[in-house]
Parts: structure tokens; C-alpha cells; sequence
């Protein structure tokens, strides 16, 4: 049997009039995390000349991991399977040239 909310006998408490309620989430410590992992990392990997670029990807089973471009096979060969735990999903992009700004 459906009911009004009107037909309720005990609603609860009324919080229509209890002003603002603070909203403070749990802050993850400076560097913590897969995006501070990506950014120790991104300092090393951009250093080693045929490194094109350092993200964030998902790897081969779903979970995430540091997306790695490189200009051919011989840097990949270079780099590390993971870095701090975390897997490397290397991708050969071949040279990288960004637009210039007209």
C-alpha cells in the first residue's frame, strides 16, 4: 500500500530550517594517490630523450595505470614495467609536434 508522505505518522526529524551543514571531505596528503604517483613519475620519464608524454590510462586488466608515449620501440624497451606499484601502459606515438599558437 503506497502512502502519502502527509499520511506519515513519525517523519523524523525536520531539518528545513537548520541553516548550512559544512561539507568537509577527507583530504588526501600532498602527493598521495595515482595523480602524485604521475607526477614523481612524469618528472623522470620526460628527462629520458624519446618520451613524448605521461598520463593517466587504464591498463590491460581494467585497473589504472601511467600512460606512457614514446617515439619507438627502443625507448620503450628503456623504461620500467611499473613505477611506486603502478603499472606502465607505453604507447609508440612517434614524433609529437603541437600546434603553434597564430
Amino acid at each position: 500500500m503506497l502512502r502519502a508522505m502527509s499520511d506519515i505518522q513519525n517523519p523524523g526529524p525536520d531539518f528545513s530550517g537548520a541553516g548550512p551543514v559544512e561539507y568537509r571531505p577527507a583530504e588526501a596528503a600532498p602527493g598521495a594517490g595515482l595523480e602524485g604517483v604521475r607526477a614523481r613519475a612524469e618528472v623522470l620519464l620526460l628527462a629520458i630523450p624519446g618520451v613524448t608524454f605521461v598520463g593517466i590510462g587504464h591498463g590491460p586488466v581494467g585497473g589504472q595505470a601511467l600512460a606512457v608515449g614514446v617515439l619507438d620501440a627502443s625507448v620503450a624497451a628503456r623504461l620500467p614495467r611499473e613505477i611506486d606499484g603502478v603499472a606502465l601502459l607505453v604507447t609508440i606515438t612517434g614524433p609529437v609536434d603541437a600546434l603553434r599558437r597564430r
